[in-house]
């Protein structure tokens, strides 16, 4: 008897700190599609037209903090029923993968941008909005004041990964990625 897994995605929750502007773009949902049982690992690579693309935009010259809160037990559940994490009929193991774009190229196509996005290691990344040249630092921005409106830019992450799919029943599976976005304090707590 072969089973279907009904359409495996997973939704986003975005969460942006004060003068910071979170846009999803076009596809803005992970959809890993219609799969049969056990088909094994299923993936969606950086390159590939599935990828996720999030627009960042902030003042150019600070720096922000990405968190990456993958679904609950990393698993996409069915029908979306978190009590279903701990049983493999009814859940599948999926790895959310990350990277970003901040070289600050205006009409940059999203291909390129892709091909030049860093990947990230973790789950948490701090990178510059639009990336600072090489060499000795530039003089200190202009300091916020009356009618002044600071210079923005944007920079671009990229949501992917990889499903599991084992021995699983017939249904939709789904999770939540939430994404936290901050401009960076670098103070400890």
């Amino acid at each position: 008897m072969i089973r279907t897994a009904g359409a495996q995605q997973v939704n986003f929750g975005m969460h942006a700190g004060d003068g910071l502007m979170l846009t999803p773009l076009v596809p803005d949902h992970l959809h890993f599609g219609d799969m049969f049982s056990n088909e094994g690992t299923v993936q969606i690579d950086l390159n590939d037209s599935e990828t996720v693309p999030i627009e960042i935009e902030g003042v150019a010259y600070l720096d922000v903090t990405v968190t990456l809160t993958p679904p609950t037990g990393d698993k996409l559940v069915l029908e979306g029923n978190t009590e279903y994490v701990g049983d493999a009929n009814r859940s599948m193991p999926v790895n959310i993968r990350m990277a970003y774009y901040n070289k600050g190229q205006e009409n940059i196509s999203e291909a390129d941008a892709k091909t030049q996005a860093v990947e990230v290691v973790g789950n948490s990344i701090t990178f510059q909005i639009r990336r600072r040249p090489g060499g000795p630092p530039g003089p200190p921005p202009t300091p916020p004041h009356s009618g002044y409106t600071p210079p923005t830019a944007k920079a671009y992450l990229y949501i992917y990964g990889e499903l599991d799919v084992g021995d699983v029943h017939a249904g939709p599976y789904s999770g939540l990625i939430n994404v936290h976005v901050e401009y960076s304090t670098y103070q400890e707590n």
